[in-house]
């Protein structure tokens, strides 16, 4: 049984500072966009699991996959500022992660 999970552990900060995680699965194709995928509310990015590491690795097009954890949940920091939980600041926090990940485009799979 091997010790990789498939993923690496990316963190960075949010606009307001606060620490925050994603899931990377697989290298970045140039023929092909990133896949990124963001879960339903009370949700992670352990999730997408199954649906990454498949996407990732299929033989004829591998995805560059990126599974988000929203501020609060799975690994990124908890806020304390309960205003902070709304879509506007969840979707900077998305975009500042795609920004330090230099992703301009993306197919986006929801739940």
């Amino acid at each position: 049984m091997s010790n990789d999970p498939g993923f690496s552990d990316f963190f960075y900060s949010a606009p307001d500072g606060l620490k925050l995680h994603a899931r990377i699965y697989g290298e970045a194709n140039s023929g092909s966009w990133p896949v990124v995928c963001l879960p339903g509310l009370t949700r992670n990015a352990r999730d997408f699991h199954e649906l990454a590491l498949y996407l990732s690795t299929h033989a004829a097009t591998p995805r560059k996959v990126i599974a988000f954890d929203y501020r609060g949940r799975g690994q990124s920091a908890y806020d304390p500022d309960a205003k902070n939980y709304n879509v506007g600041v969840e979707a900077g926090d998305i975009l500042a992660g795609l920004t330090a990940l230099n992703i301009g485009e993306a197919a986006f799979i929801c739940t």
